[in-house]
């Protein structure tokens, strides 16, 4: 039976229910307490790579100062994280995550769960990065097609000594299986993801016949909390995947309570946690949870980690040699220029939502004008050229849409592009529509179009793929996942994800890469003014 709460003293519940009714917390915000034994934990989650800090995000330098800070004194320290780590940011992306994996080891982290970005450079290199890293990559419900675990340590299991007294604590990590669908196919190849809750009750047992009597689990999946209700004996899940502030708790089959913490995204704050753990005379224990979590503007009053910005820099340093390297070449200049994008499709344009459509197979991709940052001489191509393209982190994602949600989303489009051109017509920069970003660049289709009629009148056909749009048959479309969020787009962003693949500056690559690509692009306009003639053909 878990011991959480249950089992706590009459003072220990009291002053439980007196902080949650002062500051509307589940559990208390550290309280002290004479316990024999505190652990102290630092927890992150979807990360997506951003490792230096700025307005928005702590950093790794400042972390690792807060990691020093918090965990002095503890009888047990963990630094922990429930996955998208290692991937999402160009600093990343063109070293496939060594960058990540160098600075989690210099912040001492123990143990990690993969997210289903984990996965983007492939299984092998994820083990390969945990090796560089130095942690335990816990997440045992991925298995061989044979049946056999794929990462080699299912548990991170420690113990400490203290006044006669013995505490072990056992951890264990596990994914939502739904996510094996989430990255490129080839990632995961000769891959399973059994159903995390049997794992979860299953590692509970195996960690509790190793004598182990506190246990904490990372996850990273849809709804921690129905996920956790199902699962006696954890102590604390900390959780990542649906870019949330965390802290509560459920309740178990047997009654008991599970205390839960998720620690937003892209590192814009952490989690302190506290285990206070007391033995009674009679060896029962009670574990306290408590939780502070550390924002962004938390962290300003904390100096930068002198080692860890010294790695920082290096890696910047070296990675400038990286981004000149050659990745392909394009026998014309791409446009990319602010105005040209918002006011009509551009060669750009095309070679990126091309270059959408090469990776997943979708019928239809869509980039909105703001995705697009930067233009790309004729010539040689370089990894900065392409970072400057697309310097987000964004990654592409397909959804379902029905003919007439496709032909809806374009509507919009071509009245984002009227008002556009007026304010571009007028040379007016203070007459921009704000959604003027939301234009879109298209692939995959053809559309004749006719400014002039009135708005919801003037796309006259549209083709896929040579076939003329039918309305009520479904297609796939491609997207960066912000463009897939937009609010200028119900229909898009209401649609439910069918699959995520590599950050968009690595489909680029891919395209740049592959011979006569861009030259096809070049040839292949997709948004067509009509000419006044007869037949849109």
């Amino acid at each position: 039976m878990n011991k959480f709460l249950k089992k706590a003293s009459v003072f220990a519940l009291l002053l439980t229910a007196a902080v949650c009714i002062m500051f509307g917390s589940p559990v208390p915000a550290h309280a002290s307490s004479s316990a024999d034994f505190e652990i102290k934990i630092v927890h992150t989650n979807d990360i997506h790579a951003r490792i230096t800090q700025s307005k928005e995000v702590i950093g790794m330098a400042r972390l690792k100062t807060i990691i020093d800070a918090w965990t002095s004194g503890a009888d047990l320290d963990l630094v922990l994280d429930s996955g998208d780590l290692f991937h999402g940011q160009p600093i990343a992306t063109v070293v496939q995550g060594e960058s990540v994996a160098k600075t989690v080891k210099a912040c001492g982290y123990d143990a990690v769960t993969a997210g289903n970005h984990d996965w983007s450079y492939g299984k092998d290199r994820l083990k390969e990065l945990c090796d560089m890293a130095g942690v335990d990559m816990l997440c045992g419900n991925v298995k061989t097609t044979s049946g056999k675990p794929f990462f080699d340590t299912p548990y991170n299991i420690r113990e400490v000594k203290k006044n006669g007294k013995t505490l072990k604590v056992g951890m264990f990590g596990v994914i939502d299986p739904s996510l094996y669908t989430k990255t490129t196919p080839a990632n995961v190849s000769g891959l399973t993801f059994t159903p995390s809750a049997a794992y979860a009750k299953k590692a509970v047992q195996e960690l509790k016949q190793q004598g182990c009597n506190v246990i904490i689990a990372l996850s990273h999946t849809y709804a921690p909390d129905r996920l956790a209700a199902q699962v006696d004996d954890v102590d604390l899940w900390l959780c990542g995947h649906e870019h949330l502030n965390i802290d509560t708790t459920v309740t178990t089959p047997d009654g008991d309570k599970a205390y839960l913490a998720e620690s937003g995204f892209y590192l814009s704050g952490a989690s302190l946690i506290q285990l206070d753990c007391t033995f009674d005379e009679a060896g029962q224990l009670t574990v306290l949870p408590s939780r502070t979590y550390k924002t962004c503007d938390d962290s300003a009053s904390y100096p930068e980690d002198s080692q860890v910005s010294a790695l920082l820099a290096q890696i910047q340093e070296e990675q400038k040699s990286i981004m000149e390297q050659q990745v392909g070449s394009t026998p014309e200049a791409l446009d990319g220029d602010w105005y040209q994008l918002r006011i009509g499709e551009t060669n750009l344009g095309r070679v990126v939502t091309d270059a959408y459509l090469l990776t997943t197979g979708a019928d239809v991709a869509f980039e909105n004008a703001g995705g697009i940052r930067a233009s790309i001489q004729k010539g040689t191509v370089t990894y900065k050229d392409i970072i400057g393209v697309s310097p987000y982190g964004n990654y592409v994602v397909t959804k379902k849409l029905s003919g007439k949600a496709l032909k809806d989303i374009l509507e919009h489009s071509l009245d984002i592009q009227v008002e556009s051109k007026k304010a571009y017509d007028a040379k007016d920069d203070s007459a921009w529509p704000e959604n003027s970003g939301s234009y879109l660049q298209v692939g995959g289709l053809t559309a004749v179009y006719d400014l002039p009629k009135p708005s919801g009148k003037r796309i006259r056909s549209i083709k896929i793929q040579g076939n003329v749009l039918q309305e009520n048959k479904m297609y796939t479309v491609a997207a960066n996942n912000y463009a897939a969020e937009s609010d200028d787009y119900p229909q898009l962003a209401d649609a439910e994800e069918a699959g995520e693949f590599n950050a968009c500056d690595e489909v680029l690559v891919k395209y740049f890469q592959t011979e006569g690509a861009v030259a096809q692009s070049l040839k292949n306009p997709a948004m067509i003014p009509y000419d006044g003639s007869d037949t849109d053909e």
